[in-house]
């Protein structure tokens, strides 16, 4: 959103505070249905912002742990409906609001173990039941007039185009040190009630320390204004002491990787000198790595900071490097360690491959519209090791070129583009049978989609467009952006975008994304 925009609602929202400013109730005396009403609002907007994983057992998991914590004798306001959500983001966070809904990040639901997440769900439970995050708005309403007339809209059922700045107070509440030491205890206490074993809120708070070293003393947004982490270290540890909870030691191994062949000795753009123990070849793949931490921040490793194609081996040897996403700019430097690692199983039904200048190469004739998923090594964080992955997605558009294809790339291997190296395998589609045909063209600014179709269309059906297959956890219901319908015929089939899914906007939709008849309704839905 842009700021002037940001302006404009500020301004309407001042109006409407300086006309109901005789009227406006404290956030304090809120009562229990407005709580409530007020967090469903702000859990559409986001969930907006940031949809939910896709992974349902992940969903089960995290509802079966709060669901079973929200049972126990400590609880002041049982009668609250609680949700629990995972949502897409890349970074630490967990966090609660009004009226019963607690949030996880992705990267810190999986980095942590289950007794670790009960711990945060606990923690976050807290916050909602004792009115912990109402009490700082209170305050912040006190200091921002603004924030008192979105909560007084809000409060009165009434539509707000735009609550990014309650959003925005809601994710930096700064509670106090009372609060986050009464959520750590009563959180503490759900989990004995619940037959948890509580050492998980400590521990929890150890990767969270770990996390901050790594940065520099960065706090991540989930503990941006609770007290400084070592603080709560000490205090959390005393209790556990004194419930005569056993609390394992924090035993950090740095265990080394026997797989480097060398070191970088020269830099100049995306390309590297190297030295190197063992004979490589052109096209050979090799890693650049550093220290860091395991996936769950429990031991030392050497993780990667960039993957390198060997480009040269005469008079040296030579890479073309992509560096991680997630990796420093100063962990590559002179020095940095050059590793080649153990190489995962093969691909198995490669019906072609990616030579150079992205030509596809096949032992068999390509037909239009072939799909296949395109496979690389790359570094799997969870497991901490190489493995062949689905980097991109690839349709035949023009089978007479070996250039005649549409690819996208998948956003978690930005490192490792469809390209030289690339196996194809071909997709296996459950939904093949409504399947349209790829997106070759994308105008935002009218909302409109050019399709290259498989076969005829009618203007009368809707039609649904979805990001490609990326692994089999990706159910095809889960990976709708949105519904179109047919706009024109002339000279190019171009569809207009009817809806978005909650999270998704035109911005999210690339050319080679898919379109498909839309999904039949369910049996129960036809009555």
């Amino acid at each position: 959103m842009d700021m002037m925009r940001k302006i404009g609602i500020t301004k309407i929202l001042l109006m409407v505070f300086a006309i109901l400013a005789a009227a406006i109730p404290t956030v304090a005396a809120t009562s229990l249905e407005e709580e409530v009403e007020l967090g469903r609002k702000l859990d559409v907007e986001i969930l907006k912002e940031y949809p939910q994983v896709t992974d349902d057992a992940a969903l089960k998991e995290i509802n079966e742990y709060g669901q079973e914590l929200m049972k126990g004798e400590s609880i002041r306001r049982p009668e609250i409906k609680y949700h629990f959500r995972i949502l897409k983001q890349d970074e630490f966070n967990a966090f609660s609001t009004p009226g019963g809904y607690v949030y996880f990040s992705s990267r810190l639901w999986y980095i942590l173990r289950p007794d670790e997440r009960k711990g945060v769900i606990a923690h976050e439970i807290v916050h909602s039941d004792r009115r912990h995050a109402l009490d700082a708005m209170s305050k912040a309403q006190r200091r921002s007039l603004w924030l008192g007339a979105i909560l007084t809209v809000l409060g009165a059922s009434q539509t707000v185009g735009d609550v990014t700045g309650i959003l925005h107070n809601l994710y930096t509440l700064k509670y106090s040190r009372g609060d986050e030491r009464q959520a750590d205890e009563i959180g503490t206490q759900l989990l004995l009630e619940a037959g948890y074993n509580p050492v998980g809120v400590l521990l929890s708070m150890r990767k969270i320390n770990r996390f901050q070293e790594e940065s520099g003393g960065e706090t991540p947004k989930i503990f941006s204004s609770h007290p400084p982490t070592p603080e709560r270290l000490e205090y959390l540890t005393a209790l556990l002491n004194k419930m005569d909870i056993s609390i394992p030691p924090e035993d950090i191994k740095d265990i080394p990787n026997p797989n480097k062949i060398g070191g970088v000795t020269k830099i100049a753009g995306n390309s590297v000198e190297f030295t190197s123990s063992e004979k490589l070849q052109a096209g050979d793949i090799v890693w650049l790595m550093g220290q860091g931490w395991d996936f769950r921040y429990e031991n030392h490793i050497d993780v990667p900071v960039a993957r390198g194609i060997v480009t040269k081996t005469s008079g040296g040897y030579f890479a073309r490097i992509t560096p991680i996403s997630d990796a420093k700019s100063d962990q590559i430097g002179l020095g940095t360690g050059v590793y080649v690692l153990p190489a995962p199983e093969p691909v198995s039904n490669v019906a072609a491959r990616v030579e150079s200048a992205g030509k596809i190469v096949s032992k068999s004739s390509l037909t239009k519209f072939d799909r296949f998923l395109a496979v690389q090594q790359v570094w799997e964080d969870e497991d901490d090791k190489v493995v062949n992955d689905n980097i991109g997605y690839a349709i035949i558009t023009n089978p007479q070129s070996a250039t005649g294809y549409l690819a996208v790339n998948r956003p978690r291997y930005k490192y490792a583009p469809v390209a030289a190296g690339s196996a194809l395998v071909k997709l296996s589609d459950p939904d093949k049978e409504r399947w349209v045909g790829p997106i070759i063209s994308v105008g935002r600014g009218g909302q409109t989609i050019e399709v290259l179709p498989s076969r005829s269309l009618d203007p009368k059906k809707t039609y649904e467009v979805a990001y490609p297959a990326w692994s089999l956890k990706d159910k095809y219901e889960k990976r709708i952006i949105g519904s179109a319908k047919l706009s024109s015929t002339k000279d190019k089939i171009v569809m207009k975008m009817l809806s978005y899914r909650p999270g998704y906007s035109m911005a999210d939709i690339q050319t080679g994304f898919d379109v498909y008849e839309e999904l039949p309704p369910k049996s129960d839905d036809k009555k």
